[in-house]
C-alpha cells in the first residue's frame, strides 16, 4: 500500500515538474518555440533551395541565350544537382513570363498556390 501511495505521489511530482518545463510562465512554452524554430528553418531551407535552382537557371541562361521553356529542360542541360520542391514535399512551380524573365514559387506551408504564405523569386 505504501509502494502505490509513493508511486503515485511520484507521477505527480513528475507531472508538475514536466508541466513547468513546458510552459514559462508569462511567455511561450518551450514547445511552442521550437514548433516556431522549425517552420522558420522550413522557410529557411526553401529559400535557399529557390535560390540554388535560380543559379542553375542563370547557368542555363548563360549558356544557351534564353531561359529554360520548363524545368525539365534544365535538367537535361544540368549535371549539378538542384532540388525542386520545397521544405513540405511540394514540387516548386516554374513560371516563363516572357523571353527573359521567370518566376519560381513555392507553396508555402499551406501547400496551395497564390496564397499569403507563397515563397517566390521573380527574375
Amino acid at each position: 500500500m505504501k509502494i502505490k501511495g509513493f508511486l503515485v505521489i511520484f507521477l505527480l511530482v513528475v507531472i508538475v515538474v514536466f508541466f513547468l518545463y513546458v510552459v514559462k510562465p508569462g511567455g511561450k512554452s518551450r514547445l511552442k518555440e521550437q514548433v516556431d524554430a522549425f517552420a522558420e528553418v522550413k522557410e529557411k531551407t526553401t529559400r535557399t533551395n529557390l535560390t540554388s535552382l535560380e543559379r542553375a537557371i542563370d547557368l542555363f541562361i548563360a549558356q544557351h541565350g534564353k531561359i529554360p521553356k520548363d524545368l525539365k529542360e534544365l535538367q537535361t542541360f544540368s549535371r549539378s544537382v538542384y532540388v525542386d520542391t520545397d521544405s513540405w514535399g511540394n514540387k516548386i512551380k516554374y513560371e516563363r513570363i516572357s523571353d527573359s524573365s521567370y518566376r519560381l514559387i513555392s507553396a508555402g506551408k499551406d501547400k496551395n498556390f497564390h496564397t499569403d504564405d507563397d515563397i517566390i523569386i521573380k527574375n
